[in-house]
């Protein structure tokens, strides 16, 4: 993670291919001690961003996607609330988790009718935090129909990938693995190294990487691969 100082925001720069899969938690928390050290904490298990506003929360959320948000209500600029209930307007389904000293059981209705997913009142035990976490991402992914790769719906537990007609194209778990670990990110170019360590059992050479873009591409459409010449590959925005 690097800090951004101008407006004290923690923002993930993660590398390496087993962190690239890790789920993604944005906390948006003002109080630097406790901030960090939740950011901390998380960090061991998730890739973390660390906001201390819901303009700094906003800036991050327009150039990243997140598994789950963890967000207090009393911030500088605003109700944590308002921004939930902004983005549930908007139609983001993305779970939240609110974390805050506001304890009055009125408080927590109001969090939940908003748009929050769970509620936990400060001061709080980290290990109960991770849990209700789990909990959050557990049935948040068991609702999810899938990952959408440009008009194309990815669904990584079925192994299959449906084409903008809705027509359902079966993929091989490699195939499927090397989408999922593409689609984590789709910003980022992926070494061959990084996709070898996320989507293929052990002991695979670094050419059954190019070799399962081809299968993908050939079941699929060219475009649902992008290579990037000299450094490896992302995700495309395949359209039909």
């Amino acid at each position: 993670m690097t800090t951004v100082d101008e407006n004290r925001t923690t923002e993930r720069t993660e590398t390496s291919p087993e962190r690239l899969l890790l789920p993604a938690v944005l906390l948006i928390e003002d109080d630097p001690n406790l901030g960090a050290m939740t950011a901390e904490m998380l960090a061991a298990d998730y890739r973390t961003d660390w906001a201390q506003s819901v303009g700094d929360a906003t800036r991050l959320m327009a150039g990243a996607r997140y598994d789950a948000l963890i967000v207090d209500r009393r911030l500088p600029d605003g109700d944590g609330l308002d921004l939930i209930r902004m983005l549930r307007g908007t139609g983001v389904t993305t779970p939240a988790l609110i974390l805050t000293a506001l304890v009055e059981i009125d408080d927590i209705v109001e969090g939940l009718d908003a748009g929050a997913n769970d509620y936990l009142t400060k001061p709080f035990h980290f290990v109960e935090l991770e849990a209700r976490l789990r909990a959050l991402l557990r049935g948040f992914h068991a609702q999810a129909n899938g990952v959408m790769v440009g008009d194309w719906l990815l669904k990584p537990d079925s192994n299959v990938i449906e084409d903008p007609d809705g027509r359902a194209v079966p993929l091989t778990d490699v195939e499927t693995k090397l989408l999922a670990a593409l689609a984590t990110s789709p910003d980022h170019v992926f070494t061959r190294e990084e996709l070898l360590a996320g989507a293929f059992s052990p002991g695979s050479d670094l050419g059954a990487v190019d070799v399962y873009v081809s299968y993908v591409r050939g079941k699929t459409t060219r475009r649902i691969i992008d290579t990037v010449r000299g450094r490896g590959y992302r995700i495309g925005t395949p359209e039909g």
